[in-house]
C-alpha cells in the first residue's frame, strides 16, 4: 500500500482509499484481501499493541481550534503518533468518514491492519499463550456473541479461544466491538471440528462439552489443568458435534422453564468457575 504524509486530506467520496475501504467492509472481501478494518481509537490501540501491522489510519481533519480537542480519547492520539510515524496517517472530512465508518454516528476514526494468522500451528507461540482453559465456540454465528465471549475469555485470563467452522470470525466489526478489542488480545485460532480435536489432543487437553442432556453439573466437575470446553450455535446447541472427542457432557442448572443460556452467557459462567477452581 503506497503511503501517504500525515497533512493529507481525503475529501472526495470517489477517492481510490476510501472506495477501497468500502468494499472492504464486505466480510469476503476483506478476509481475501487479508486485512482487518478497526473502528474506533481503544480498539486500534489494542490491535497495535497485540503486534499488528498498521497499514492505514483515517480519522476527521480538526479544525485549527481543535488540534488538541480535550474530548479527544486518548488512545486516539497514541495511534496517530504511531500511523505518522509509520507514514499511514490520513486525514478525511466528516463526509468521508461516514462513508468507511462501519457505525457513522459514533466512529472517531478507522485503522486497516494486515490480518493476523489465526492458525492452530501457530497458537502456541502467542506470547499470551498458556496452556490452561480453552473455549471452543462450534458454528456460533453471530459476530455480537462472538465479541462478548472474547471480552469474557480476556477478564477471567482464559488462555485461548478457538472457532470451530463458525461462520463468521473474530475480526468483524461486531465481534471487535463487542470485545472491546479482546479479539487482540486473547489467543485465537480457527478450523474444522476434526483439527481442532486434532489440535487438542496432540496438546494433552480434556475435552468436556457443555449440552443441555449433561449428565454432571458444571459446578461438579474439574475444571482444573489442560482443559477444553466446547460450546454450540445460539440455535442448535452442539447437537451431535463434539460426542466422539470429549470425556463427558456437562450441564449448567437450570431452575427455571428455560433450558439454555445464551452462549456467551454460558461462555462466561464457564470461565469464571474455571478460574475460581484454579485459585
Amino acid at each position: 500500500m503506497q503511503k501517504c504524509g500525515p497533512m493529507e486530506t481525503i475529501r472526495s467520496l470517489q477517492n481510490a482509499a476510501v472506495r477501497r475501504i468500502v468494499s472492504l467492509r464486505r466480510s469476503r472481501k476483506r478476509r481475501a484481501a487479508g486485512v482487518v478494518l478497526v473502528d474506533g481509537p481503544r480498539e486500534s490501540l489494542r490491535a497495535i499493541e497485540a503486534g499488528l501491522k498498521l497499514v492505514a489510519f483515517y480519522e476527521i481533519e480538526p479544525k485549527p481550534s481543535d488540534l488538541s480537542p480535550k474530548s479527544e480519547m486518548p488512545e486516539q492520539a497514541v495511534v496517530r503518533r504511531q500511523a505518522i510515524d509509520s507514514g499511514v496517517h490520513r486525514w478525511v472530512t466528516p463526509e468521508v468518514l461516514r462513508k468507511i465508518a462501519y457505525t457513522a454516528s459514533t466512529d472517531r476514526c478507522v485503522a486497516e491492519f494486515v490480518a493476523p494468522d489465526d492458525s492452530l500451528d501457530r497458537l502456541t507461540a502467542h506470547p499470551a499463550w498458556s496452556e490452561g482453559l480453552v473455549l471452543v465456540l462450534d458454528q456460533v454465528e453471530k459476530p455480537g456473541n462472538l465479541g462478548a465471549v472474547f471480552r469474557s475469555a480476556d477478564a477471567a485470563g482464559v488462555s485461548a479461544v478457538l472457532l470451530s467452522d463458525c461462520p463468521s470470525d473474530r475480526f468483524n466489526p461486531n465481534a471487535i466491538r463487542g470485545s472491546l478489542g479482546a479479539v487482540f488480545t486473547v489467543p485465537s485460532a480457527s478450523g474444522s471440528e476434526s483439527e481442532i480435536a486434532g489440535f487438542l489432543k496432540a496438546q494433552g487437553y480434556r475435552v468436556a462439552a457443555m449440552r443441555v442432556e449433561g449428565s454432571r453439573p458444571l459446578f461438579e466437575s474439574d475444571l482444573r489443568g489442560k482443559l477444553a470446553v466446547v460450546l454450540g450455535s445460539e440455535a442448535d446447541g452442539l447437537a451431535d458435534r463434539w460426542a466422539a472427542e470429549c470425556v463427558e457432557p456437562v450441564a449448567l442448572p437450570m431452575a427455571g422453564h428455560v433450558d439454555s443460556l445464551n452462549v456467551s452467557v454460558s461462555a462466561a459462567i464457564v470461565a469464571y468457575e474455571a478460574m475460581r477452581q484454579r485459585s
